[in-house]
């Protein structure tokens, strides 16, 4: 293992007290610590040497945060371990853009082809629509390439996990549930989502030993259906305001004056226009993130609860308050970051115009490396420490008796994923 991951302070399951997951030592208990000092430092010299290097280094900065995340989740004592390379991930990564960028710049030339030919707009609309359903088929199979990859270089005890299954037979299923999903105005996602757990829990194994779930369609229908009408109910009352209000007409207006110069000469009442049209649309977006949000966190605790290995069950307490706290702290700080870091640069750029032409674009690269790592420190690593925090294993002796697979592991990495930009950490 890197020596990155040697900083990472190692928690005594065995003879401490009381753990955050239960009675340490117990054989029961599942906690999660890092160093966020460390971590931050990885992070730091991640986003330094991947500018460097015009982001050939990312495969390399992933692979020690991941291990330094590994290491800090902790079951019955002992951490998991991760065992991917970089590498591993590079080849992964060019195989994955030999294959996938030919088919694109094919499938592209196709569409304009012919929509020249035919000159009917209508086939340059069919034909970006069968791009779009290309993209969204690669983007479901690199998904579960990732999820292969990364419990095949996942270990607990020296045991590895992994995933069976086929890629391309839960892409298609998954993009046919999709459109249905779609079409249903969001009433068959419950169906569609309940497809994703069974495919991916009940072929997933450690060692010699499967995991099992027996989740349910309609209990998926029972946490989902007051968010899907409640988010339909508010699209409806958006798309009514804005209708009503005339907020279209204006903004448009608003828009072609602006673009011939011609401010003063737009209507009184096209910038309100605008700020309705934009109002509608935020109070749309964020009361579906709010429900989706917690609608995901009672979908978490009852697959947890619906899954279990060989006799092994599992719980989980996290709570809605818990992980919306998380949230507003990390979204707390954003917001004071953004409104200190854009106030010292309009600072420079006040005091110094010249500074206006060079300074955006380095208050955006800052922004970009900045707001990467508040995510990882303040969102990602609280979340995952209160998940393992909340979850309870009911025998874990099973784990300890099960036997090393012979299943052998994916020779490369997440490819298509890395290509597509599907990925965490």
């Amino acid at each position: 293992m890197s020596s990155d991951t040697g900083s990472v302070p190692v928690v005594d399951g065995r003879e401490g007290g009381k753990s955050r997951g239960g009675e340490v030592g117990n054989g029961s208990d599942i906690f999660f610590e890092v160093s966020l000092k460390n971590l931050l430092i990885r992070l730091i010299k991640n986003k330094i040497f991947g500018l460097l290097t015009f982001g050939i280094y990312r495969f390399w900065g992933k692979t020690h945060i991941r291990r330094q995340l590994w290491q800090g989740v902790r079951i019955g004592g002992d951490s998991l371990e991760y065992r991917g390379t970089a590498k591993e991930l590079f080849i992964g990564f060019l195989i994955a853009m030999i294959i996938l960028v030919p088919i694109l710049l094919v499938s592209s030339l196709v569409i304009q082809i012919l929509s020249f030919a035919t000159g009917n707009p209508a086939v340059n609309a069919i034909g970006q629509l069968a791009y779009f359903v290309l993209l969204y088929g690669f983007w479901q199979f690199a998904r579960y390439r990732l999820w292969r990859y990364r419990l095949s270089r996942t270990a607990w005890r020296g045991i590895r996990f992994y995933l069976s299954g086929s890629a391309i037979r839960y892409a298609l299923n998954v993009l046919l549930r999709s459109f249905v999903a779609l079409v249903t105005l969001g009433w068959a996602y419950p169906w569609l989502q309940a497809y994703r757990l069974n495919y991916q829990l009940n072929n997933t194994h450690f060692g010699d030993g499967q995991f099992t779930y027996s989740g349910s369609t309609g209990d998926l229908y029972r946490l989902y259906w007051p968010a899907i009408l409640i988010a339909q109910l508010v699209a409806v009352a958006a798309m009514v305001f804005v209708a009503t209000s005339g907020a279209i007409d204006l903004s448009m207006e608003a828009l072609m004056a602006a673009e011939t110069g011609q401010v003063k000469t737009a209507k009184s009442g096209s910038g309100e226009g605008v700020v309705k049209l934009v109002l509608a649309g935020v109070i749309l977006f964020a009361t579906m993130t709010i429900f989706s949000f917690v609608t995901r966190i009672w979908e978490f605790r009852y697959l947890v609860g619906k899954t279990t290995f060989n006799g092994a069950r599992f719980s989980s307490r996290l709570s809605v308050r818990s992980v919306l706290l998380i949230f507003a702290v990390m979204m707390g700080l954003m917001l004071v970051s953004l409104l200190v870091v854009g106030g010292f640069f309009g600072a420079i750029i006040y005091w110094q115009k010249a500074a206006a032409v060079v300074l955006p674009f380095v208050l955006f690269i800052f922004l970009l490396i900045g707001m990467d790592i508040l995510y990882t420190l303040f969102l990602l690593v609280p979340i995952v420490r209160k998940i393992c925090e909340t979850t309870e294993i009911e025998n874990l002796d099973v784990f300890e008796e099960t036997a090393a697979s012979s299943v052998n592991s994916p020779k490369y990495g997440e490819g298509f994923a890395d290509a597509m930009d599907v990925g965490a950490f």
